[in-house]
């Protein structure tokens, strides 16, 4: 924002000295393309001013998916402390985009079964993907 600011404040001082040197009707030519130049430059600032507000957009909706991953996550660990007959602290979670990667080694395959299970009903999962493994 700064930067764009600074563009534009050399740019009107620039070509507003450009303009008032040309008062005689000789230099015309020179009031023109005085005049194009600074056309182009208020073009360049707006692009420019678009680019960045269309790059915070960006960051902003990257930010608001993390943070619904991030509690997508909590929620799942909640879920799985709360259903029973479900080692939690042998299940490692991680979401990405509303999939749930769920990952580590259990008794058995019920115990699968059951997290997965309370996983996907949980607001906000779009798929469950079972890393899970039967230890011995």
């Amino acid at each position: 924002m700064k930067k764009t600011t600074l563009l534009r404040s050399i740019g009107v001082i620039g070509l507003s000295w450009a303009l008032f040197a040309c008062n005689s009707p000789s230099d015309k030519a020179l009031k023109t393309q005085a005049s194009e130049t600074w056309d182009s430059a208020s073009k360049t600032v707006s692009i420019a001013g678009e680019n960045t507000g269309d790059a915070i957009s960006s960051g902003a909706k990257s930010t608001d998916r993390y943070i619904d991953d991030s509690a997508i996550t909590a929620d799942v660990k909640s879920k799985l402390l709360s259903t029973s007959g479900v080692p939690s602290n042998s299940i490692s979670v991680k979401t990405v985009d509303g999939v749930v990667y769920l990952s580590g080694f259990v008794k058995s395959q019920e115990q699968i079964n059951k997290a997965v299970q309370a996983v996907s009903t949980i607001e906000g999962v779009k798929t469950v993907q079972n890393g899970l493994g039967v230890a011995n």
